[in-house]
């Protein structure tokens, strides 16, 4: 296994409740030192997939404000410090649909973006959906769920500003259930 490249000063730029913007030296190819910049998330985060009996999906409609656009996805979140990503995906699925699920199971784990972002993305399959939870939105999310089969939720990660959430959430339920 290759070593890592060696590291150097490491500054803070800013910070919320979500992320930190952080530089940071890394030594390149020819020894000199170079600055990097990455976004170090406060937590991983779960994306929560929800099959219904019947095999229709629910998809969420979020407004996202970085892209200041309405997206389909699929539930999703942080996950808080202790709990693990299938209970995260049970209590998104809770907070933002109004739905729980009876079985979660894990589905892929994997780095987001990993020349940018420090945050590992944990997807989960939710089943065994059943309605009349009360949602809990924070002040800022806007959302609608629809409930659609997965060839109609395809047609929306075709698009091409199509939420990664929905597209990773498919190709893993795709990779489960061949």
């Amino acid at each position: 296994m290759d070593p890592l490249p060696r590291t150097g000063a490491r500054r803070l730029l800013a910070g919320n409740r979500f992320f930190d913007l952080v530089e940071e030296e890394i030594e390149d190819r020819q020894g000199r030192m170079y600055p990097y910049y990455t976004v170090a998330s406060k937590w991983d985060a779960v994306v929560a997939v929800p099959v219904l009996p019947d095999g229709r999906l629910l998809v969420e409609r979020i407004y996202r404000h970085p892209c200041r656009a309405w997206l389909h996805e699929f539930p999703a979140g942080g996950i808080e410090p202790g709990e693990e990503p299938c209970a995260a995906g049970g209590r998104e699925l809770r907070e933002e649909t109004g739905w729980s699920a009876g079985r979660i199971t894990p589905l892929q784990t994997f780095e987001a973006m990993p020349g940018l972002l420090r945050m590992r993305l944990h997807l989960v399959l939710a089943e065994e959906l059943s309605p009349g939870g009360e949602r809990a939105l924070e002040a800022a999310e806007f959302i609608q769920v629809e409930t659609m089969t997965v060839d109609e939720a395809w047609q929306l990660a075709r698009r091409e500003t199509a939420s990664s959430f929905l597209t990773l959430g498919l190709m893993a339920l795709r990779c489960a259930r061949p």
